[in-house]
């Protein structure tokens, strides 16, 4: 791996557990809280550097899942500061969705380059990519599901 990838690996990776830590601490990532902040900020970083980085030398899907979940971002920090319950819905559903895009090539990369010297899988197209991705898919779907339903109660409530 270059200088770029490890860092860009890392960053991904601090970026991806300050969303976990804000999941599990707040239910939710808000774009506003200091978590969320440090999420956008290195969420974006990661983003950025992911365009020096292409092994066939040109424009490819993890360039274009960064410009979506860096315009899901500005959504989100558009929207954060209102307060009416649809702008919340779709704040909620940005920060969420930035999440389970930013794991897509986390999982595709770890598989095909884990173990080293055996990897799992050989690319995206294997079985074991395939198949994690559509348990990602239902773990982000399920917990989508959930935080909506928590912010429908704590609307409800005020």
């Amino acid at each position: 791996m270059s200088i770029l990838g490890i860092a860009h690996t890392v960053i991904s990776v601090v970026a991806l557990l300050v969303a976990a830590v804000s999941l599990s601490k707040d239910g939710a990532i808000n774009p506003f809280s200091k978590l969320g902040k440090q999420y956008g900020i290195l969420t974006v970083i990661a983003c950025v550097s992911s365009f020096g980085l292409s092994s066939s030398g040109h424009f490819n899907p993890g360039h274009a899942l960064a410009i979506l979940i860096l315009l899901l971002l500005g959504v989100a920090w558009l929207l954060g500061k209102k307060k009416n319950p649809i702008s919340q819905y779709v704040v909620l559903f940005c920060t969420s969705t930035t999440v389970f895009l930013s794991l897509v090539p986390a999982v595709n990369e770890t598989l095909s380059r884990l173990p080293i010297g055996h990897p799992l899988a050989d690319g995206p197209t294997s079985p074991i990519v395939q198949n994690s991705l559509k348990v990602l898919l239902v773990l982000y779907l399920t917990g989508l599901t959930i935080q909506m339903f928590r912010l429908k109660m704590m609307l409800k409530q005020k």
